[in-house]
């Protein structure tokens, strides 16, 4: 039997980061202390950014807009066969997005991905280039790195994992723990890795080349900085190729004004791509 529950909050930009960013820490920390398989932690990035995201108040000055943010988890009877491990669903008053992610794990131990074998990686290539069929440049690997190998840092959002289990001595941002990586930015326009020998390249441990922690690239896909939206409302319909779909919609902003909630948003991203218009 399917599952799938949802919450709605009224919110502005601003809401977003610290319980989008404590996902990440959490992640790192469940990871690093139960060595947890990729299932799980992805389920739980699901439930934790639903129930964060839910119990989020808005604190924001009233010079920040605020909309209507509803966010759905839904989970099939079984798992999908050559599926990706999360198909994520973001609407906004200018259309639609839908992206197919498959997740792995950085070892706590051994520090490589566990997909590390011939078999693995030629699993994982498959894997990738039919995601992309389907999600084009919305085609993502996510990457969970354990606590360890990041700076421990929390975001206003704990939980038992993240309390003097361990000590982390990496340089990079506890939200790192969750990182994610276009497929166009591992794979050539042939389905071939572009680094043929590391498939996955780490520039620090704990750092991959491209990579993009998930509060980052959820908020650039929400308030378009990151692809182009559709109105096509059958995008949203099509049968998932996912054991997971975590849905995300934006709507009501403040003023009807779409536009004054994206520019908000320049306080929190990094310069990046042209926001789209419609």
């Amino acid at each position: 039997m399917t599952t799938a529950f949802s919450f709605t909050q009224r919110l502005s930009v601003a809401d977003i980061p610290a319980p989008a960013q404590s996902v990440g820490a959490h992640l790192a920390a469940k990871l690093q202390i139960f060595q947890t398989d990729e299932r799980t932690l992805t389920d739980e990035l699901c439930d934790m950014m639903c129930i964060w995201l839910g119990m989020q108040t808005r604190r924001s000055p009233k010079s920040v807009k605020d909309f209507t943010l509803t966010l759905s988890k839904t989970t099939t009877a079984e798992e999908v066969k050559n599926g990706a491990d999360l198909e994520l669903l973001i609407s906004s008053p200018l259309g639609s997005k839908r992206c197919l992610i498959q997740a792995k794990v950085l070892d706590p131990v051994s520090k490589k991905l566990r997909c590390d074998t011939t078999a693995g990686w030629k699993k994982l290539r498959r894997q990738l280039v039919a995601a992309r069929d389907v999600a084009g440049d919305l085609a993502f690997l996510l990457i969970y790195i354990p606590g360890e190998l990041l700076n421990g840092n929390g975001y206003g959002f704990g939980t038992y994992e993240q309390h003097d289990h361990f000590v982390g001595l990496g340089p990079a941002e506890a939200f790192h723990g969750a990182t994610l990586i276009a497929v166009d930015d591992l794979l050539g326009k042939t389905g071939r890795w572009r680094d043929a020998k590391r498939k996955v390249p780490q520039i620090a441990p704990g750092q991959f080349k491209a990579g993009v922690p998930f509060w980052q690239l959820f908020m650039e896909l929400l308030l378009c900085r990151r692809s182009s939206w559709t109105r096509d409302a059958a995008v949203l319909e099509r049968h998932a190729m996912a054991f997971r779909t975590l849905r995300v919609e934006a709507s009501e902003p403040a003023g009807d004004d779409w536009t004054a909630v994206q520019r908000d948003s320049d306080d929190w991203l990094p310069p990046g791509p042209q926001r789209q218009r419609g």
